[in-house]
This record gives C-alpha cells, sequence and structure tokens, in this order.
C-alpha cells in the first residue's frame, strides 16, 4: 500500500504528514504504525531525517541508500538499548536498596 506512493531515491523522499495525506492516513503516527507492519511483512521503505526527512525505495541496485539507512537504524538501536541499560540499572538500585 504505502510503497505505491513512494518514489527511489533519498533525494525523492516523501514529508511524513504529506504522505499521511496521500494514503488516507488520520496522523503520522498511523502512517508509522502501516509502515512498521508492511516492513515486517518484507517491505523494503526506507527514511531519511535529513532535508525535512521523509520516506522513499531504494533506487534498483544502489547498495549504498540501503547501507546508510542500515548503519542509521543500527545505531539509533545500540543508543536506545544504551538508555535501556542505564534505566535497568537504576531500577536495580532502587530495588537494593528496598
Amino acid at each position: 500500500m504505502i510503497e505505491e506512493f513512494l518514489l527511489e531515491g533519498k533525494r525523492n523522499a516523501i514529508a511524513s504528514q504529506r504522505l499521511a495525506d496521500l494514503v488516507g492516513c488520520k496522523s503520522v503516527r498511523e502512517l508509522q504504525e502501516v509502515i512498521a507492519a508492511e516492513r515486517a511483512a518484507g517491505a523494503v521503505i526506507l527514511s531519511t531525517c535529513q532535508n525535512g526527512g521523509g520516506y522513499y525505495l531504494p533506487c534498483v541496485g544502489d547498495k549504498k541508500e540501503v547501507m546508510d539507512f542500515i548503519r542509521t537504524l543500527q545505531s539509533r538501536a545500540e543508543n536506545t538499548l544504551c538508555a535501556l541499560d542505564s534505566a535497568k540499572a537504576y531500577l536495580k538500585q532502587l530495588e537494593d536498596g528496598e
């Protein structure tokens, strides 16, 4: 569904609100949920935060765009895991002090 509205290449990324309007989502949050479901089903929908951000399809044969996307998500995931670790350590300190 979402893929039908997307263009190839980061330079053609469609902003979240515009894409939500195009596909009939009531909010950007709803759009994100639909994209997450499509990605879970195997769709390769890339995103960027640069130049206003947005969603796009990889250019056929362009490994660099996909690798850049993977690096960005990997870094974000690692930062999230660090935040979880520190919060868990703090919770353990609180529980040990009880």
